[in-house]
């Protein structure tokens, strides 16, 4: 039902091509010319005789093939960057497909008889290879909507899709081998060499129409029409190779001219794939208006299964006939090996994946914990955090509980913060500090130098703190600091340390600058600690309030007469 949609959407973009002026002249007169060769082709088959019958559509076939090679290779020089390998390797298939059927038609002109397989046709193996490196090269997107190729993030995409395809044909095979294959080629006894190989290059081309299949149904092609263009063209290669491995196992090597006439047919879809017009890819925001819709959970659990589906009948089959007696033969015994082996190897693949998905969401989470209990200048603890750990603080010698958790958040901190575990010390400090006269420099150096300031300051207050001080950026020019646990004998004093390093002279957008700060200190014993970290920090910002009002740069203490500052009315 999908290629059928989507050669209607290959019809309709011949149509929009027209109205839109996109070479309509071209794609209309290669769509014709697509239906005459193939109308000619059958004519051909049917009228002439055998020998003269191959030769005839043999030739026409290796046109179909060069045409759909010169117009691979003739679109990629004229497409975009992104669009253009799957174009040259299609093309490169095509243009070995159409030596081989030279050879075909040279070969029965000179006397020999029309064979199914030959020496070319085991050289074309390695082409379908170069196929479905194309087809893996087209420009997809993700499922969920997210622009993006799937080769450039990641090549576990190919590898995967390849073992499945080995999975799903494979599987396939086998259960044909044991339902019908089997008894024909027992009862026809074919040359061993002609079978494998016809079986080996319907493999190949089957595994072309799968990979085919697994990317329209579980990516997003940014070209639909030209996907099932190139699909619906290999499905007819697939399906006469498959009719011809029944014919060599019932030793039928001749080359009837009309069982070839889809070979070519298959051509001319590649030739009218390559000559459609290619979307530019779907917006970063969400899928594209006329795409496919996002898939659902079905199609992601439809991705996971569908492999080990197939395989599940395949080997379904061979437990059956051992329970009820019938022999297997090798060709099933070690064909279900070797599908158990690939699916193995699958499965390691997608646990690579998934191990490499989850690392990848753990180190998201760690970031987005980080963003929010931090501030992205300073990488300080942010006003959350701060109020966190000193909530933490005031309460640590009624509820110890907190330490296992204090020791969670400082693990997030990392070296942003001096956060760790303050270790039930006997006195409680807050330090507040606002930079004096900062709007002066961001109008005078710039905001970047004022960024600038900003940084320095904290790196500062890093150097002249301990590694289980909580250091925070409150806001815009505010800094506060937790001095907390054993070994702070004198705040004061380390308070007036850190006035002294924060006004020591620096540069700023490489002119000299001395910085000025007003610090308020509150120091609280064991005994006396409130329940509420807000007014803590509400008597350390009035100590610093009154160290704004002297203007002398040094650190005050709070007191509790220390008055709030007087508001400034409004200019009127």
């Amino acid at each position: 039902m999908s290629e059928l949609r989507g050669v209607t959407d290959a019809t309709h973009d011949l149509r929009r091509s027209a109205v839109s002026g996109r070479t309509p002249q071209l794609l209309w007169c290669a769509a014709v010319a697509a239906v005459v060769l193939f109308a000619l082709e059958v004519a051909l088959a049917v009228l002439l005789g055998p020998r003269p019958g191959v030769v005839a559509t043999m030739s026409l076939n290796a046109a179909a093939q060069v045409a759909a090679a010169a117009a691979c290779f003739w679109t990629a020089r004229r497409t975009r960057p992104g669009d253009r390998r799957w174009r040259r390797l299609i093309g490169v298939m095509a243009g070995s497909s159409a030596l081989a059927s030279v050879a075909t038609a040279a070969a029965v002109l000179g006397g020999e008889s029309p064979r199914v397989s030959s020496g070319w046709y085991a050289v074309l193996l390695v082409f379908h290879g170069v196929a479905l490196a194309g087809l893996l090269s087209l420009p997809t997107d993700p499922v969920d909507g997210r622009a993006g190729r799937q080769g450039r993030g990641s090549s576990r995409w190919y590898v995967i899709t390849m073992l499945d395809c080995v999975l799903i044909v494979g599987s396939i095979v086998l259960l044909e081998w044991g339902t019908v294959l089997a008894a024909v080629v027992r009862t026809g006894a074919p040359d061993l060499r002609e079978f494998l190989l016809s079986l080996v290059h319907a493999v190949s081309v089957l595994i072309l129409v799968t990979a085919v299949v697994l990317i329209a149904s579980f990516r997003r092609p940014r070209s639909p029409a030209t996907l099932a263009l190139l699909g619906t063209g290999l499905l007819a290669y697939g399906l006469t190779s498959n009719v011809f491995v029944y014919r060599v196992a019932q030793h039928q090597l001749d080359m009837p001219p009309l069982s070839v006439v889809t070979f070519g047919l298959a051509f001319l879809l590649v030739f009218l794939a390559a000559l459609l017009p290619f979307p530019a890819r779907a917006p970063p925001d969400g899928p594209a208006l006329d795409g496919p819709a996002p898939a659902g959970p079905q199609a992601t659990w439809a991705y996971v299964v569908l492999p080990y589906a197939v395989l599940g009948a395949a080997g379904l089959l061979v437990v059956g006939k051992l329970s009820i007696g019938t022999q297997v033969d090798r060709f099933e015994t070690y064909g279900i090996a070797g599908l158990l082996l690939v699916a193995l190897v699958r499965q390691m693949v997608t646990l690579v994946e998934n191990a490499r998905l989850l690392a990848g969401i753990r180190d998201q989470e760690r970031e987005l914990h980080h963003q929010a209990f931090h501030d992205p200048l300073t990488g300080l603890a942010n006003r959350a955090l701060f109020t966190r750990r000193l909530q933490r603080a005031l309460t640590r010698d009624t509820d110890d509980a907190g330490d296992a958790s204090d020791a969670s958040d400082a693990s997030h901190a990392g070296d942003a913060s001096h956060a760790g575990d303050a270790g039930g010390g006997t006195s409680l400090s807050v330090l507040f500090l606002d930079l004096d006269e900062f709007k002066h420099v961001n109008d005078t150096f710039g905001h970047a130098a004022g960024d600038e300031l900003l940084w320095i300051s904290a790196e500062r207050l890093r150097a002249g703190t301990r590694t289980v001080d909580t250091i925070a950026r409150l806001g815009g020019d505010e800094f506060a600091v937790i001095l907390d646990g054993d070994g702070l004998r004198n705040p004061r004093r380390v308070g007036e340390r850190l006035a002294a390093a924060i006004q020591t002279p620096c540069l700023l957008a490489g002119r000299p600058y001395t910085p000025r700060a007003s610090l308020g200190l509150v120091t609280l014993d064991s005994p006396a600690r409130p329940a509420d970290p807000d007014v803590l920090l509400h008597q350390a910002d009035l100590a610093m309030y009154a160290a704004k009002r002297e203007r002398t740069g040094r650190l005050k203490v709070y007191r509790p007469d220390m008055s709030p500052p007087i508001a400034t009315p409004p200019p009127g």
